[in-house]
């Protein structure tokens, strides 16, 4: 039986496509569609990003790509001039392009900012589309602020911090090339002052950041899981018991989880419990437009806390 994409079709027709920023534009994952559940589409000017999260057959596989150039060609030729397609299924992760020619580089918008992303030879892009209203959240509350971006990743939140008019942003990653990425992101942006980068495993590095503290804006976002460093259900207790240290009265923070097990409440629990009563919730973060959940504790939570006293 051949899988029914209409939704995904009806989805293209609906996005923002004319805004040429980045954004969702099927989410699959949020299990609105459950025989599409294992497809999400996200648009990265000029290219159409396919995701499937389980391995599908060749004629579905060309089925759904198919509609899609063709509506591509058909509606939106200026704004749509490639197709890749990524296959993750369990540890293996696979990307081709299926149509058309990527820029040489390729750099994608949003809010005013613009960010290197990779389609092909990696697993994540180099932004995450789900945090377009934490940035969002980071811009708006960021002036004049010392900001701290733990597991940095590539460096959005500072990015966003910088266009809100921080002071000062430290950004901390393990991981040396996407920090790499990072400060590429900011000389494209032009910032180019009151921004660190400090390759270090953050769960050994608490000395280093007490020093700099307190912090108007800590950012806790870290992966579900990185192989040999980070798992989130036994070592963000860890990352949480050291945030009293680095605080001071008006410090907010952004902590977030993208874990489908971990409940906002059981989160908000987790929380509760390793920061001593030094932090209270404020509110979680609205689901950024194009990603429909139909469970929201399975989706991800971006919770924003205050110092208590």
């Amino acid at each position: 039986m051949t899988t029914d994409f209409t939704a995904v079709l009806s989805a293209l027709s609906d996005a923002p496509l004319a805004s040429n920023e980045l954004c969702r534009v099927f989410h699959g994952r949020g299990h609105s569609v459950q025989a599409l559940s294992h497809i999400n589409v996200d648009f990265y000017p000029p290219a159409l990003f396919v995701v499937s999260y389980q391995a599908i057959p060749d004629t579905e596989l060309a089925c759904l790509t198919e509609q899609l150039w063709h509506w591509a060609s058909q509606h939106a030729p200026t704004l749509i001039t490639a197709l890749v397609y990524q296959q993750r299924d369990g540890l293996n992760t696979t990307n081709k392009l299926l149509y058309g020619a990527l820029p040489d580089k390729h750099i994608v918008q949003e809010n005013g900012l613009q960010f290197y992303v990779d389609l092909l030879s990696k697993q994540n892009t180099g932004i995450f589309p789900d945090m377009r209203r934490g940035r969002e959240f980071v811009m708006n509350n960021s002036k004049h602020a010392k900001v701290l971006n733990l597991f940095s990743y590539t460096c959005g939140f500072s990015l966003a911090a910088m266009q809100g008019g921080a002071d000062q942003v430290i950004n901390m990653d393990m991981n040396k090339g996407v920090l790499r990425t990072g400060k590429q992101n900011h000389q494209l942006n032009g910032f180019d002052r009151g921004v660190s980068f400090f390759p270090h495993d953050i769960l050994k590095s608490f000395g280093k950041l007490k020093k700099s503290a307190p912090y108007d804006l800590i950012i806790v976002d870290p992966p579900s899981f990185q192989k040999g460093s980070f798992i989130l259900s036994k070592d963000y207790q860890k990352i949480l018991r050291r945030l009293p240290e680095l605080i001071q009265e008006h410090s907010q923070l952004l902590l977030c989880a993208n874990s489908p097990e971990l409940s906002e409440q059981a989160f908000k629990e987790l929380i509760t419990q390793h920061t001593g009563g030094c932090i209270e919730f404020v509110a979680r973060l609205a689901a950024t437009d194009g990603f429909v959940e139909v469970d929201s504790d399975r989706s991800l939570k971006a919770l924003i806390y205050r110092c208590a006293h």
